[in-house]
């Protein structure tokens, strides 16, 4: 499992600029302090806890010039540092275009901590509905996450489809035929569809899913329990998703359908106090009035 990036610059407090001999002297100084240690020991590091096989990777890592070279340029850029080891979002607000090496190698090593802070930075906005990160994290101008997208989205993927599943498990529940519209309207509240539209283009398709749920929920509640009351207020919430036309244009087809719908019953009462109006005056004319 990918874990957040450790700089061995930072945690080995080492200048960048270190000579062979002076990495070498340290490389036989740590590796003296956790010579007692099994490879999937717990070890302490400058107060950093860390597993002594991770330590012992980071020191092969140093070994080698290309790769060491690597963690200079990641040790250089405080923001890409701060948040590809905590999180930090000020790498996304202070973007700069050429701030990374053109290098394909050089991407390679950094898309799995990349992908990993970046995925999980995104999660909890989406969870805490912070709408700021997310539209921080969601420009489309960020060629570290355009690619590696898979790596980037696939847990928010599976936290908001998440949305879709609990709106067809409902479509079977016999519950269903008494529930309030608060409470059905719960399973895709405003600040929900708030934070979905503000996702980037990769969740288009998850967000078409959760409004093909809607308006298959929204049949079920009309066909089966003759509820068309909140049918229609649940196709008015998914109306306020960016979903792609075709679905949109099915569920405003029903909603006009449950308008008019509605609008028959009075209709009728009008015309049925018009047709007595004209009885009435039918019946005063031939009894006071004839002969």
């Amino acid at each position: 499992m990918t874990k957040p990036y450790l700089s061995p610059f930072k945690l080995f407090e080492l200048p960048v600029d270190a000579s062979t001999s002076t990495l070498e002297q340290h490389k036989k100084n740590i590796l003296e302090q956790i010579k007692y240690y099994k490879l999937d020991e717990t070890v302490y590091i400058r107060g950093t806890k860390i597993l002594k096989i991770e330590v012992i990777q980071l020191l092969k890592e140093l070994d080698n010039y290309y790769i060491r070279q690597f963690h200079v340029s990641i040790y250089e850029n405080k923001s890409l540092l701060n948040f590809l080891e905590f999180g930090h979002p000020n790498y996304f607000r202070n973007y700069q275009p050429n701030n990374l090496p053109n290098d394909s190698e050089f991407i390679d090593f950094i898309a799995p901590y990349f992908g990993y802070q970046y995925s999980e930075t995104l999660l909890q906005a989406i969870k805490a509905q912070d709408q700021q990160m997310l539209t921080l994290l969601s420009v489309d101008s960020f060629p570290l996450v355009d690619s590696f997208e898979e790596k980037c989205y696939q847990e928010t993927k599976r936290y908001v489809s998440q949305t879709a599943k609990e709106l067809h498990g409902l479509q079977t529940k016999p519950e269903l035929v008494h529930i309030s519209e608060s409470e059905l309207l719960s399973y895709l509240p405003d600040k929900t569809i708030e934070t979905y539209n503000l996702l980037p283009d990769y969740f288009h398709h998850t967000r078409n899913l959760i409004g093909n749920e809607v308006y298959n929920l929204s049949v079920v509640l009309l066909h089966n329990y003759g509820r068309s009351d909140r049918a229609g207020a649940l196709l008015k919430q998914g109306l306020q998703l960016k979903i792609d036309a075709p679905i949109r244009k099915n569920m405003e087809k029903m909603l006009k359908q449950f308008s008019f719908a509605a609008k028959v019953p009075s209709a009728i009462w009008i015309a049925l106090a018009v047709i007595s109006s004209l009885f009435l005056i039918k019946y005063i004319e031939t009894v006071f009035y004839s002969g």
